[in-house]
């Protein structure tokens, strides 16, 4: 099983705060844990744009990004982002599409309510791994099939 991770969780691993090194393991275990970690290619524009944003230095992203299998944006991926109901950010449609294609049984590993609502009614297992003290919950093994 794949585990596709979106921005909202990945940002977490990246950005400087107390629990950086925190998330920095959770993916490191969670790597281990699946076959792989996937998401769109649209996540590495995501995290390039927040460090930009935040004026630090790219490198900040490149140990978390290169722990995870990017999937190019097709234009097949944009028709089914266009035919996702009920509505959804374009960035979150695009993420969401980019996991229906993978076309491997996968999670959506995510802290963003409206794409784990989304997520779910489209037929997508979802996991939200971010503990109310913004600490990472490991994924139970039963959720990942092993």
């Amino acid at each position: 099983m794949l585990a596709y991770l979106d921005s909202s969780i990945v940002l977490r691993a990246v950005l400087p705060g107390p629990g950086r090194t925190a998330w920095r393991h959770w993916l490191d275990a969670t790597a281990i844990q699946f076959d792989a970690l996937v998401s769109s290619r649209l996540l590495r524009t995501e995290v390039v744009r927040v460090l930009r944003r935040e004026q630090l230095p790219l490198v900040e992203g490149d140990t978390a990004l290169s722990r995870i299998r990017l999937i190019s944006v097709t234009g097949a991926t944009f028709q089914v982002a266009e035919s996702i109901e009920p509505n959804v950010r374009t960035l979150d449609a695009l993420h969401l599409a980019t996991a229906l294609v993978v076309g491997r049984p996968l999670i959506v590993v995510t802290h963003d309510a409206m794409m784990t609502d989304v997520a779910s009614s489209i037929g997508l297992c979802v996991f939200d791994p971010v503990r109310s003290d913004n600490t990472p919950l490991a994924i139970p093994g039963s959720v990942a099939g092993g």
